[in-house]
Order: structure tokens, then sequence, then C-alpha cells
């Protein structure tokens, strides 16, 4: 599944926290959230979005992803005026990287065949490692070299870097099979724009002001990792019971949409009009209230009539 994560590079102590940027973020995790969701609801049969080929879904997640860069470049130039606290630091990387492997580890149960192997948790680790190393760089050289990765991140493909223990960098030839593959080309060039804000921007501390709705969103900022790694299995457990109230099984549902394709392509259709069709079949059987009866043979004469027509109308549309 495709995962956004809001973890910060670094965290200040709560004397120093900036309440726009926990505020930020909070939103952040709500877009995220809402990301998520539209994934669940795909992944469950129960809608159709194209999070993969609609370029406005991939812009969404673009933007997403990039906004978390973007802070969370941001807070570690600004968490280390004064000196690094190292202590604070490093008990948030391990954080980090705990949560990475977990991460790491329940994907390859549940999706053995697109693992995360270096999603945005494992990112962050690195990028938090390397913009120390560049901390003392001024706003422009930052901004160039953030320029410089992204570009290269877009036109560079080579087979080097096609080996799995080079894959995290990025310039591979290939989109490697994952629910969440955050390379470091060219998505670290968001944590160095984020670096060089930090350089020109220096906000001073300051506590949240506002509604209650604000301070949700500063609360949720200030334990983004926590929210994030919450968010999803309760998002993603509660959708699955709604799935199996209404009659989808999940599997099911699952089941049927691959082999469905698979004879639909082989007949020469489009893989995408193929997808859509078949998607539209299993929302439409749904709808319908003939799924179960469908996928356990049980349909009488004049209910198998109304699958055909089902099947036709989604096959014209």
């Amino acid at each position: 599944m495709p995962i956004l994560s809001p973890s910060p590079a670094s965290v200040a102590p709560a004397n120093r926290r900036i309440g726009a940027i926990d505020t930020a973020r909070g939103v952040a995790l709500l877009a995220m959230a809402l990301y998520h969701g539209s994934w669940d609801l795909t992944y469950l049969g129960l809608a159709d979005f194209d999070l993969f080929g609609d370029p406005l879904w991939l812009a969404a997640r673009t933007g997403i992803l990039g906004s978390f860069l973007i802070l969370s470049g941001l807070s570690l130039v600004l968490a280390a005026e004064g000196g690094i606290d190292r202590r604070r630091f490093l008990r948030r990387f391990a954080l980090l990287v705990l949560a990475a492997g977990g991460v790491s580890a329940v994907s390859l149960v549940l999706f053995p065949d697109s693992p995360i192997f270096f999603g945005v948790l494992h990112h962050m680790a690195v990028a938090s490692l390397l913009g120390l190393a560049l901390l003392r760089l001024p706003w422009p050289a930052l901004l160039l070299l953030g320029v410089a990765v992204i570009a290269a991140g877009e036109t560079v493909a080579l087979p080097l870097f096609d080996t799995p223990w080079l894959r995290w960098i990025g310039l591979m030839t290939f989109a490697p099979e994952s629910n969440d593959y955050v390379p470091l080309f060219p998505w670290f060039g968001g944590f160095l724009f984020g670096m060089a804000l930090g350089r020109l921007w220096r906000p001073a501390p300051n506590a949240v002001r506002g509604g209650a709705v604000r301070r949700a969103f500063a609360w949720a900022g200030r334990h983004s990792l926590a929210v994030y790694l919450l968010h999803q299995p309760i998002l993603f457990g509660l959708l699955s019971l709604l799935a199996m109230g209404i009659g989808a099984d999940p599997a099911d549902v699952r089941s049927f949409q691959t082999s469905c394709v698979a004879t639909c392509t082989s007949g020469g259709g489009a893989v995408a009009h193929c997808t859509a069709t078949c998607r539209c079949v299993s929302d439409d059987l749904n709808g319908a209230g003939l799924w179960s009866d469908f996928v356990h043979d049980r349909l009488t004469a004049d209910s198998a009539r109304k699958v055909d027509g089902i099947i036709q109308s989604c096959g014209s549309r």
C-alpha cells in the first residue's frame, strides 16, 4: 500500500516548538489519511480510484509526500540552531529505524509480491543523516543541490542501480514492485528544499493559537510518527469490516478482478479498459446485492440474467 509518512527528521523540545510547523504537519497528516483511505477503498473493491494512472492522484501523492519532506528538512535546520541535541536526535533516529523495519516486516507478510524495502520512513532515516552532513551549507547551495537531485532522479537511469542492494538510491531503469518506494533520487531534493527554507526563515518558537481544530492539527503534528503508524491499520480494519458487512469479501473481490482482467486481456482487451470493466462489474454486483450468489455459484435464472446485463453494461462503458 502506498504509505506517506509525516515523520520529521528531528524533534525540538516542547519549549522550542513552532506552532505553525506543527499545524502544517497536522494538515498534511489529514491529507495523507484521505489518500490512504482512498487506496484502501480501491484495494477492497469498494471504489475505483485510479491512484497510479490519474494525473490528479499522482500529483496529490507528490504534493503530500513533498510537503512532509520539506517540513522535515526545515525542522532539522531549525532544531540544529544552537547545536544538535545528540541524545534527542539519536532517540528519534532509532525510532525511525525501528518503525521502518516494522513496516518492511509487516508488508512482507501482507504483500509478499510488493514489499516495502525503502519507503518513506527508510528515506527519512537516511535523509536525516545526510542532512546533518550538509547543515553548514548556505541556502543557495542547498537549493541548487536539491534541484540537481530532482533533475538526476527524473532523467538518469543506469543498470548499475537495478541491483537490489542499490535500489534505495533510485536512478533505476524500471519501477520496482513495492507498495511504498521513496528512493534518494529524486525525493531527497524535497528535504534539501526544506533545509534551504530553514536558512531563510527563522521563526521564533511559539504556541499554537486558534480554535480547537487548529490545536488538534498541531497535536497530531507533534505526534506525527505515532499517528502515522496507527492510522492505516485502523482505517484498513474499519473499511475491511465495511466490505464484509455489505457482502463483498476483499479476498474474493481481488481474486475475481485478477482472473477477470487476465481473461479480458487474453482476448485482446487493453489493460486499462479491462481493469475498469472488471471493477465496474464487481462494484455493480455488490450494489445489486448479487455478489455473494455470484461468487458462490448460487444464481437463479433471473439473477443470472441480471448478472449478464451488468457485464454487458460495464463492457460498453
